[in-house]
């Protein structure tokens, strides 16, 4: 008889990445949304934040503002997409590389927080700002610093085993 065994979190979270991720498919589907998101996020800037004859009314900042919600709900979720996808062939390999990739980013992240956060304890009068507190700017920045090192990584791993096969 098969014995039960209590629920256990932490083994379930170290368990394999691969149960963990979406199906290819949502790679584009991630990639059209970010693309979506883009081209709003022009047409907003156009729209809403140029510059008019001094008419700003309540109704115009509360649209900006749910734009701008929207915005960023669709861009955590592209990035979600996107990162959390599975690769066309996901192996033991590409779960390590995920893992060094992460890695790698949060340090370089960690160092920049760091350099930033003592150039501007050191700067008195704070005209030097390093770091923007925008909520849509710094996930992009650290998406994009993760997917683009995750990508040069997978193909030098597809060149490689292209060299490699007899």
């Amino acid at each position: 008889m098969k014995e039960k065994v209590p629920f256990d979190l932490i083994g379930r979270i170290k368990g394999s990445v691969k149960n963990w991720l979406l199906p290819y498919p949502f790679k584009f589907v991630g990639f059209a949304l970010l693309l979506a998101m883009l081209v709003a996020l022009v047409a907003k800037i156009a729209l809403f934040d140029a510059p008019t004859n001094g008419d700003i009314t309540i109704d115009t900042v509360a649209t900006s503002m749910t734009i701008n919600k929207v915005l960023s709900i669709a861009l955590y979720l592209a990035i979600f997409f996107i990162t959390c996808s599975r690769e066309k062939v996901e192996d033991e390999m590409t779960a390590a590389l995920r893992g060094e990739t992460l890695k790698e980013i949060c340090y370089l992240v960690l160092l920049v927080w760091v350099v930033a956060r003592i150039a501007m304890t050191c700067v008195a009068d704070n005209t030097f700002a390093i770091t923007h507190d925008d909520p849509i700017l710094a996930p992009f920045i650290i998406w994009v610093l993760y997917y683009g090192r995750f990508e040069r990584k997978m193909k030098a791993l597809r060149r490689q085993s292209r060299e490699f096969k007899l």
